[in-house]
């Protein structure tokens, strides 16, 4: 299975993404029963303790969360429990 992930461009510095990922990961294992929408206002909460030095707010960093959260839980639990789609593309 590929999965890919689409996302616009944006002025994330790649220590400021990997803590928003970082943190999307670890939120399925925090959080492990719960939808997105439940989940989110909570990591908002936690990225204000996690982001160390960048200036970003949850806004800027919650599409690299989210995807993040998304291919955590996929991959733990085999579906995503989220009303925003991942792209899953079978190789050919």
């Amino acid at each position: 299975m590929v999965i890919h992930l689409h996302a616009a461009p944006r002025d994330i510095d790649e220590v400021t993404s990997a803590r928003a990922r970082a943190l999307g990961e670890l939120a399925t294992g925090f959080y492990p029963d719960m939808t997105w929408q439940k989940v989110e206002p909570q990591m908002a909460s936690d990225w204000t303790r996690v982001r160390g030095d960048s200036q970003l707010g949850w806004n800027e960093v919650r599409e690299e969360a989210h995807s993040a959260w998304q291919v955590a839980k996929l991959s733990k639990d085999g579906c995503c429990c989220d009303d925003k789609p991942v792209r899953v593309q079978s190789a050919a």
